[in-house]
């Protein structure tokens, strides 16, 4: 099953989430007018400026003049932004990690292995057998995964044989299908915890983690201009077509196994994903890596938000690793690396800057430091912070700390105080009065800018912008103090975060988040049917539910599985097996499930045209699958 998606994402989009173009018509329309100097959107005048800083923003590129009649009098609303900093508009060591998978290339690593390199967010791998290929990850759509197929068939016609899934985002198994189109009883292997991954990562996150995601990499920026998408070690992610694909075989531990003539071994080792596995080919000496590994600071968080990773399994996976003394090395981004010196360097100096940061942070914890302190006071020894393959392009390592604290001991950090605190928004309005009232507060912020403290200036914008959200001024002033930040950070998500909101308090951009609540239902049917049905309860209504214990069993007549479903506390609780006194039953095959999950066949068509039995009231069991969000059972 494929299915359509708009804007893309690394490592992250989840799985299933249709955003319906999260962009106004206007996104790209707003216009400066020198007469009045506004800045201009679908819904007005929103700011009135002074000429010198309409030209300013004319010069970055961020409006049009309309005029240049000047003849009226500047409103006494009118101000003037202040002058940028000397500095690039990209920081020069972001900028440079393009060289890590620029230009687009199919790399041989050695006779029989290839990879291709800045086609998609991911490399997808070709190994070459006697009688067919393998292929190590698919890449993020359909349509990536064609380009790459194309590359290869360069070199071999030989037919696919088999697929691997290094783990479970996205980026690395959305193109399967245009792959198995390539073969014939291709075999799909990765963790037995792999489809667990993929649906809460994907699914059951999956609309927090798709807007988040696309902030992180720069779904909602230009291509072009001052404000372009640059995702550092990473090429840009195309929009494409999702054509994932389950796995057919899973292991637990190692899996040995020989494909069309090539022995290689696959093992799980978790670190950047809870699924993760390294597959080693011990005839060529090549080690392909997955993704613990690629020219980075150990990824402990991401800012587009993710399950705790413990740094240690980084440094056992690694631990794992380096006695294999390969001369290969095949990462699942970034370009492959050759030599045994060169190899064990890059993996003992990740191995070490993992463990570090873990070490120190918990040593820090057990001294009584608190998570902001331990931020500021850890970072990484000379001999590892200059390491070229330890760019900060994903995140620094104050994130990490933070990471590491609060994975270990949560939020609380000691300090009663924040045991029940007041909201983050009645905080804004008492240190705005406190301050002296928005005027004084933005005079502060215009005087923390003239003495280039810009993170102190953001901060105390923000304070203002919770109490005047309409002020026009407050707005361009702090998406002016964003865009320094972004000019200077190393880290490419961090960039991308800081120049999407100040495009949005610019009028620039608006991004809807209701485009990003659905889950596709075409998405879900690909899952097996018992994920579909454990993963309900977190799309339940707790407001209809309320009051209501209600029981439906369902049974799957062609795969002999029962499950109960059971409303009460305005909770859904979801067992196997058949309920004693059901309230409703329903007994349907799986495949007409997942056509009613996909939205092509609705739940009261199927029991009237014989595809469904059911027992009860028809009604009633409409109201009962009208509880959950939009995805599962359609009533209609």
């Amino acid at each position: 099953m494929k299915f359509i998606i708009f804007a893309l994402i690394p490592l992250i989009l989840s799985v299933g989430i249709i955003p319906a173009v999260p962009f106004s018509d206007a996104a790209e329309s707003n216009q400066i007018c020198i007469d009045k100097v506004w800045i201009e959107n679908t819904k007005g005048k929103i700011a009135c400026v002074t000429p010198s800083t309409a030209d300013k923003l004319v010069q970055r590129g961020w409006g049009t003049m309309l005029s240049t009649d000047t003849s009226d009098e500047t409103s006494e609303t009118a101000f003037e932004l202040p002058p940028y900093p000397d500095q690039p508009i990209i920081n020069p060591k972001l900028l440079a990690t393009n060289d890590y998978w620029s230009p687009p290339a199919v790399h041989k690593v050695t006779d029989g292995v290839y990879v291709a390199v800045g086609y998609d967010l991911a490399n997808s791998i070709m190994i070459e057998g006697d009688d067919g290929i393998i292929i190590v990850d698919t890449l993020s759509t359909y349509e990536e995964a064609k380009k790459v197929i194309a590359e290869f068939r360069k070199i071999t016609d030989k037919p696919v044989k088999a697929i691997i899934y290094t783990h479970g985002h996205l980026d690395h198994v959305h193109g399967t299908t245009a792959f198995l189109e390539e073969g014939e009883d291709v075999e799909i292997y990765a963790h037995e915890s792999h489809l667990d991954f993929y649906i809460n990562e994907n699914s059951i996150l999956g609309p927090i983690a798709s807007i988040r995601s696309g902030y992180a990499a720069g779904a909602f920026l230009p291509d072009e201009g001052p404000d372009a998408k640059n995702l550092g070690i990473f090429p840009p992610m195309a929009p494409g077509t999702i054509a994932y694909v389950a796995p057919t075989q899973t292991f637990s531990d190692e899996l040995e196994v020989e494909i069309a003539g090539v022995k290689l071994k696959m093992v799980f080792v978790a670190g950047e994903s809870s699924d993760q596995i390294y597959i080693w080919l011990p005839e060529k000496e090549v080690l392909l890596i997955g993704d613990n590994i690629y020219a980075i600071v150990p990824n402990i968080y991401t800012l587009r938000g993710a399950v705790y990773r413990d740094p240690m399994n980084y440094v056992n996976a690694l631990d794992k690793m380096i006695p294999l003394d390969a001369e290969y090395l095949v990462a699942s981004h970034v370009k492959p690396v050759t030599g045994k010196e060169n190899i064990k360097d890059i993996l003992v100096s990740t191995r070490d800057a993992a463990q570090y940061i873990y070490d120190q942070t918990i040593r820090g914890m057990n001294q009584g430091y608190t998570a902001d302190e331990l931020s500021r006071m850890i970072q990484l020894p000379e001999e590892l912070d200059n390491h070229p393959w330890l760019t900060k392009t994903r995140n620094d390592v104050p994130a990490h700390v933070k990471q590491i604290y609060y994975g270990n001991l949560g939020w609380f950090e000691g300090n009663p105080v924040f045991l029940n605190p007041i909201s983050s928004d009645d905080r804004a309005h008492k240190i705005v009065e406190g301050f002296g009232g928005v005027e004084k507060t933005m005079s502060m912020t215009r005087n923390a800018i003239d003495n280039g403290e810009y993170k102190w200036a953001a901060e105390l914008g923000s304070f203002v912008l919770v109490v005047e959200p309409n002020n026009e001024q407050a707005k361009l002033t702090q998406a002016f103090v964003l865009r320094v930040l972004s000019q200077r950070t190393e880290g490419m998500d961090e960039r991308h975060w800081l120049l999407t909101d100040a495009r949005i308090l610019e009028g620039k951009i608006t991004i809807d988040p209701a485009a990003f609540t659905q889950t596709s239902p075409e998405q879900m049917a690909e899952l097996p049917i018992e994920k579909i049905i454990k993963f309900l309860p977190t799309k339940l209504d707790p407001q209809k539910a309320a009051g209501m214990d209600t029981i439906l069993a369902v049974n799957y007549s062609d795969i002999d599985l029962d499950f109960t479903l059971h409303v009460r506390n305005s909770i859904l609780a979801v067992t196997e097996g058949a309920p004693d006194n059901p309230d409703m039953t329903l007994t349907i095959d799986s495949n007409t499930h997942k056509l009613i999950v996909g939205g092509h066949l609705g739940v009261s068509d199927a029991i009237e045209s014989g595809q469904a039995e059911f027992d009860g009231n028809v009604d009633e069991l409409i109201e009962f699958l009208d509880l959950f969000d939009k995805l599962s059972l359609r009533a209609n």
